[in-house]
């Protein structure tokens, strides 16, 4: 028989752990002296050792108290807790991914606005379709994003000089560039439409902000996408 003191040093537990297991009903000592001193038999050692296993696992003391004592339970216990885990690490990956594309601005003046921008994606777009905008720029490479960002701000001072001149909305030269413009978003959303509309929902709603992060002011912009969807309703 161990003393509780014995039993903490022989399995590296400790005795705070040992008296809470008692008090909750998961690990009773098998015997107690007259004084009420606690005493561990093999028994005890034995669940002690399974507690721990199970508890490796990440499975909660009431988790293990129910696998302990329902035995035929514990493949079904486990699978749920496997599935959680699997969530868990769906969730870990996401965040690596976002962390890291936090740290991609070099200054860190820049966190918090890139921090209101993942804020305002998750708002508008499902994890499903922020994968897919991620893989798509992977799959295109910084230089090629490179690329069409310098493509897109050229058709913007192109558009922009449409609205201030006043071109038609059906004069060949507006069809072109808008023609370009949708090429190029088609070429990042490759989720679908669905990608596109809620990015047109997130740009509706918040202009003003996102309009802060560009050269141009939030009037021009606004003026600038009413210019391109009248384009697009004369091809509807």
């Amino acid at each position: 028989m161990w003393t509780i003191g014995q039993l903490a040093q022989a399995t590296r537990t400790t005795v705070r752990a040992l008296r809470h297991y008692d008090q909750i009903g998961l690990l009773r000592p098998s015997e107690r002296t007259q004084n009420g001193h606690r005493r561990y038999g093999p028994d005890d050692l034995r669940r002690l050792y399974r507690i721990r296993a199970l508890r490796t696992f990440g499975l909660s003391l009431d988790e293990i108290a129910t696998a302990l004592e329902a035995p035929a339970s514990m493949p079904t216990l486990l699978r749920a807790h496997l599935a959680s885990l699997s969530r868990r690490a769906t969730e870990i990956d996401a965040l690596r991914t976002q962390l890291t594309r936090l740290l991609d601005h070099d200054d860190p003046a820049d966190y918090l606005k890139a921090l209101e921008m993942m804020a305002m994606l998750d708002a508008y777009f499902t994890p499903e379709q922020q994968d897919s905008l991620a893989a798509r720029r992977e799959e295109l490479g910084p230089e090629a994003i490179e690329t069409a960002k310098g493509e897109w701000l050229t058709l913007v001072e192109s558009l922009l000089g449409c609205v201030r001149t006043g071109a038609a909305p059906d004069s060949r030269e507006a069809r072109d560039l808008v023609a370009r413009w949708d090429a190029l978003a088609a070429g990042f959303h490759t989720g679908g439409a669905g990608t596109e509309t809620a990015a047109r929902q997130m740009w509706a709603e918040n202009s003003e902000e996102i309009s802060a992060r560009l050269p141009w002011g939030a009037d021009e912009m606004r003026a600038l996408m009413v210019y391109v969807n009248e384009v697009r309703s004369q091809h509807a």
